[in-house]
């Protein structure tokens, strides 16, 4: 990953919990930067006004970099208020992995029954194997069973995705009882993929220089669906 980004007066960022190993090394100590719980991506219709409750306690117009995607629309409707947005172009995390949401398209044609598992989404609380066991505790071993294969049985390969190789050996034994469940219960393949951070790397100089893969919202601006695309 990149030096530490030197910020101008007035940003902040605001981001996935997933991200934060990537974005925090590259943030300067005047940036100040909150992340948000993986769980939101589970109930979209919550990412928003938690991300809308930060930017309206900003005490000024503020340059805001959001560490969001598309992210089933959990965006979408963020009102700007006096600040500006920024946001990458990008369904996802995984396609800002990618390096660009082109690249991450290309790769779900290619294979779309792919799960991935990142360093920062390793150990949340929300990865399969422990939301399996918390349905358990809750609903049972039968009802768990029928929740997980509802929402992860369709899935061909798990993909532990870095952005190299070291990154890759670091992380895979922490991965392993999640890859483990995945093979286990529904024999999925396992593959590995070293990914592209230059899309993470933007975000954090984009308030500088904006490029053509960033939604950029003017103050007074509304997030909606059709900037993505």
């Amino acid at each position: 990953m990149a030096e530490r980004i030197p910020r101008p007066a007035a940003t902040v960022l605001l981001g996935c919990e997933v991200l934060q190993p990537y974005l925090t090394p590259l943030l300067d100590d005047a940036t100040p930067a909150t992340f948000f719980d993986l769980g939101l991506h589970d109930q979209p219709s919550l990412m928003r006004p938690a991300l809308q409750e930060q930017l309206d306690a900003l005490p000024e117009p503020t340059t805001v970099l959001i560490g969001y995607g598309l992210c089933g629309s959990g965006v979408v409707g963020l009102e700007a208020g006096p600040h500006t947005l920024i946001l990458p172009k990008a369904h996802d995390c995984i396609g800002m992995a990618y390096g660009s949401n082109d690249a991450h398209s290309a790769a779900v044609l290619a294979n779309p029954g792919t799960y991935y598992v990142t360093r920062g989404w390793i150990g949340t609380g929300n990865d399969p194997l422990e939301q399996y066991e918390g349905y358990v505790e809750k609903y049972g071993l039968k009802r768990a069973d029928r929740i997980v294969d509802a929402f992860y049985k369709a899935y061909e390969r798990v993909c532990l995705m870095a952005f190299s190789k070291e990154e890759l050996a670091e992380v895979r034994p922490l991965a392993a009882p999640v890859v483990q469940f995945f093979q286990d219960r529904w024999q999925l393949e396992y593959v590995e993929k070293i990914g592209d951070p230059s899309f993470i790397e933007r975000l954090v100089t984009a308030g500088q220089k904006p490029q053509g893969d960033f939604v950029i919202v003017e103050p007074g601006g509304v997030v909606a669906m059709e900037m993505f695309f």
